[in-house]
């Protein structure tokens, strides 16, 4: 008994050392893993912010494309537009030419039947 009450008053020192380095090592260990747990959080926020930036470059670059297709059919339209009064006013031109014309053929016509 007495040997058995040495022993354990030897190997408790050495059990006390060994539970002190396991603590030390579980915190190692969580604070490692608290570190790697940090940078993929950090680079999940990174790659989700990239993939943000991009959405919003890839909005502009489509609100720009459509902005930019709104003016060329609007600025066609005018144009269409600018030409067909074009056209409508030449065509009242020519037809009021026409009709002097032919009332110059009339009177002419008249006067040369008297």
């Amino acid at each position: 008994m007495k040997y058995l009450a040495i022993a354990l008053l030897a190997v408790m020192p050495a059990l006390a050392e060994w539970q002190w380095q396991a603590r030390d090592q579980v915190r190692e260990a969580a604070a490692e893993a608290r570190r790697a747990h940090s940078d993929a959080m950090r680079e999940v926020m990174q790659a989700r912010n990239e993939a943000r930036r991009e959405m919003y470059s890839a909005q502009r670059e489509w609100r720009t494309s459509v902005r930019e297709a709104h003016m060329e059919v609007s600025r066609e339209l005018r144009q269409a537009h600018m030409e067909a009064a074009r056209e409508i006013r030449q065509a009242q031109s020519e037809f009021a030419r026409e009709m002097r014309n032919f009332r110059e053929e009339m009177r002419r016509a008249v006067s040369n039947w008297h």
